[in-house]
């Protein structure tokens, strides 16, 4: 591969990525051949950041202006929306090209003086469906900049792209399809390179014994492990705490046989107070990402990201109510149950689940019946206790599942990315040339 790439502004403004591209090595993957980078990431004002991470030919900036969308901003994205949904893709791209490019670059005050500063050869940004992208990679595509994006998660799509590189990387053909029908993008723009995220899964310090397992966390491996994976509190109103209960008192009811051991795996945004019930249990084992960065939030090291993928390889079930660990056990073939219900506040709870997921990225899982989705305490049971003794059930759903959402399963996710970054893409300019046609 000719490497033609040499000065790379690279942009990272949150934990998750840092774990999917920094804890896998990209900027070194990168400076091996002979680029060098420039990181711009909330990080590089945090000693420990930057002791971590630190490299020859890898320059960490300080993080970029982060100012939400102006009224003319929101009212393009709306309109161009809306003609993705009408079919009409190449509107869409004039669009675009001839307005919205023009209004996200005059964000840039900060970017500019970076992009003029660092004269780099290809700008990268990392999170496309948040805005802190936006006015770095608009601004660099009107002076003729190669800019790359990549989609951080399988769900990207459907909260809309705020930053629009030349090229676009994905997961998977599901996602690339996506892209294409509701950002507008061509299909030759878009690049599947599969999950950053999994390639630790893959790495072969990751393959975990059962016995190491239950070793780490003080499990007992004769008995079955029930990993329950909390949703997240993204919204103020919503209790995430009902399944979890009814799961445990169906235990004690001794509903589930064998009295399986809990793991309660919590999401970031999760709230421990509301959980400290459980969590005091002594037959409820707790894990958590623990590492924490200021400005980047929640910060997993590859060791941590290690654990997790061995959390859903070596649980006999996962339920899960819509957090992306619904979709990961297939990787694994792990039996996957997910609850979308609430005995306290059902009416909320089901437009809740609705709105955001059964309607958007989950409605195909939903519609092909790829994972059992219980609507109710006594059939969340059932499926558990199917799961446990029939743990072929939903196996086709699992492959699926892999096949059209988790992309390739290699651990080369990042390698491909690196590659990509590397080559030379189409230009800004260029694209604005052939947006028409």
């Amino acid at each position: 591969m000719k490497h033609l790439m040499k000065r790379i502004l690279l942009e990272i403004n949150e934990g998750q990525i840092v774990r999917n591209l920094l804890e896998n090595g990209l900027t070194r993957m990168l400076t091996a051949q002979d680029a060098e980078v420039l990181l711009v990431t909330p990080g590089a004002s945090v000693p420990a950041f930057v002791s971590r991470y630190s490299h020859p030919g890898l320059t960490l900036h300080e993080a970029l202006p982060d100012r939400p969308l102006t009224r003319v901003e929101n009212y393009e994205f709306t309109l161009g929306r809306r003609l993705c949904r009408q079919g009409r893709h190449g509107a869409r791209r004039r669009l675009w090209a001839l307005w919205g490019e023009r209004t996200a670059a005059k964000r840039a005050g900060a970017e500019t003086v970076l992009l003029e500063a660092w004269k780099p050869d290809v700008v990268v940004s990392t999170h496309l469906s948040h805005i802190y992208g936006r006015g770095l990679v608009a601004a660099a595509r009107r002076r003729g900049i190669p800019t790359v994006g990549s989609l951080m998660s399988w769900d990207n799509v459907w909260k809309g792209l705020k930053v629009r590189p030349d090229i676009v990387t994905c997961w998977s053909e599901n996602n690339k399809d996506e892209i294409c029908r509701m950002e507008g993008y061509a299909p030759e723009k878009v690049v599947v390179i599969g999950a950053p995220a999994f390639d630790a899964y893959m790495a072969s310090e990751a393959q975990w014994t059962r016995r190491q397992f239950c070793d780490c966390l003080g499990l007992d491996p004769a008995r079955k492990i029930l990993l329950f994976a909390t949703l997240g509190q993204f919204k103020q109103n919503i209790d995430e705490t009902n399944p979890l209960e009814v799961l445990l008192h169906a235990i004690d009811a001794g509903k589930v046989p064998g009295r399986p051991q809990v793991l309660l795996r919590m999401h970031p945004w999760s709230r421990d107070v509301f959980f400290k019930r459980f969590m005091e249990r002594p037959d409820v084992t707790v894990s958590r990402y623990e590492n924490y960065v200021p400005g980047l939030t929640w910060c997993p090291t590859r060791e941590e990201a290690i654990l997790a993928g061995n959390l859903m390889r070596h649980a006999d079930v996962v339920v899960s109510p819509g957090s992306t660990m619904c979709i990961e056990p297939a990787i694994f073939d792990t039996p996957t149950v997910v609850p979308v219900f609430n005995e306290y506040m059902p009416e909320v709870f089901e437009a809740y689940f609705q709105s955001t997921w059964l309607n958007q990225h989950f409605g195909r899982l939903l519609k092909n019946n790829w994972v059992p989705i219980v609507r109710s305490g006594e059939d969340m049971v059932m499926a558990i206790n199917k799961s446990l003794c029939e743990p072929d059930w939903y196996q086709e759903g699992r492959r699926k599942i892999r096949e059209e959402f988790l992309g390739p399963l290699d651990g080369q996710a990042t390698e491909r990315f690196a590659g990509l970054i590397l080559q030379s893409p189409q230009g800004g300019q260029s694209e604005r040339r052939h947006s028409s046609s």
